[in-house]
């Protein structure tokens, strides 16, 4: 399970007063089909995150891929360049929205955050396989 409060701090700040609205983040994904999204939709109508890694200020971006109740899939990065330690000076967001998520994996995320997330799905696939157990049935063999 994804821990949504690893993304919270960033979120904070998009919001016009600090610099940050929808429209100032946004990035477009050349080819993706329209989409429609209003200022209040992100990050307020986020039905499910899929990934977040947790950033660093100063060293590591925080980073969120999810989707929206409009079905939109969204790449969420946000970063702090230190010694200010906010995002209201020095700070950068970034959206990319697409109804089609190997859209934001091919072209929202670069090859070293790309290699994360796969990092991270693999080891969840992994996590999923082994925590499973194995239901031991005496009968397979046995005939009638």
């Amino acid at each position: 399970m994804v821990d949504a409060d690893k993304i919270s701090f960033p979120l904070l700040f998009l919001n016009p007063q600090f610099g940050y609205s929808i429209e100032s983040i946004i990035r477009d994904i050349h080819g993706s089909p329209d989409y429609h999204l209003k200022e209040k939709d992100f990050p307020h109508d986020i039905q499910d995150y899929i990934w977040i890694q947790e950033g660093i200020p100063g060293q590591s971006p925080w980073l969120a891929l999810g989707i929206l109740t409009n079905g939109l899939y969204f790449f969420y990065k946000a970063y702090m360049i230190l010694p200010t330690g906010t995002f209201v000076k020095n700070g950068h967001m970034d959206l990319w929205l697409s109804y089609r998520l190997n859209d934001i994996l091919q072209f929202a995320m670069d090859t070293q955050i790309r290699h994360l997330y796969l990092k991270y799905t693999q080891n969840k696939i992994s996590d999923e396989v082994t925590s499973v157990p194995l239901e031991i049935r005496e009968d397979v063999n046995e005939h009638p």
